[in-house]
């Protein structure tokens, strides 16, 4: 396995009402061979990529970015929540701290591999960014940015719903799908990262209510 680190202040989201009420985390470990196979295609066709650098956020147990580690990719996942660490839960007994790691993904932290950034081709967020409170987003996907290769790609699924369990409000950022279109201009500024359509067929998560984007980051060489 790659040698891989993670330097952060922000070990855990301890503000983030999915700490509190860890409703998702202790539930999800959601992949999709389907899915995975299509962006290692896409990558060999587009870039001449064989394997690729990957990272999920909000990986809850894991298995998405452990399914692109064993197709022979370097990979990846983060999550807010300590639920599955000390519940020795999904993929975390075997993974911890050498490929899943816990931090607060709206906070500054740095992936390291081999003592260096960490730059992906891809990284993805499946039903996470409406768990983001609006205020941080900026910092959420200046955050991704800072972890793409120029030319890398962010997707995932955004959902449009509320959801409130046992008081606690787990989205926070709760928008149309127009009005989220109207706000990336606010939320991406300062970043390189480029909106584009979902061009996958498949997907991991997408939930009803929800919809998909694609993040591409362009730098002028």
């Amino acid at each position: 396995m790659e040698n891989l680190k993670l330097k952060t202040d922000f070990p855990i989201a301890y503000e983030s009402p999915d700490h509190l009420m860890p409703w998702g985390t202790m539930r999800d470990n959601s992949t999709n061979p389907s899915f995975i196979q299509e962006v290692q295609d896409f990558f060999k066709s587009n870039y001449d990529l064989d394997k690729i650098k990957f990272m999920d956020l909000g990986c809850s147990g894991g298995q998405l970015a452990v399914d692109f580690y064993k197709k022979g990719n370097i990979a990846v996942g983060l999550e807010g929540s300590d639920y599955s660490v000390k519940h020795q839960r999904a993929n975390w007994p075997e993974y911890h701290d050498k490929m899943l790691f816990t931090c607060d993904a709206s906070k500054p932290y740095t992936v390291l591999l081999n003592d260096e950034q960490y730059k992906c081709n891809m990284i993805t967020a499946w039903e996470v960014i409406e768990h983001i409170h609006p205020d941080t987003l900026n910092m959420f996907f200046t955050n991704i940015s800072n972890h793409l290769e120029n030319h890398g790609v962010f997707v995932g699924s955004i959902s449009t719903n509320v959801e409130i369990i046992d008081g606690h409000v787990l989205h926070q950022a709760v928008f149309s799908e127009v009005d989220w279109y109207k706000n990336f201009s606010k939320f991406l500024e300062g970043t390189n990262l480029v909106l584009y359509k979902y061009p996958f067929e498949h997907v991991v998560r997408g939930d009803a209510g929800s919809f998909h984007v694609l993040l591409r980051k362009e730098v002028n060489e």
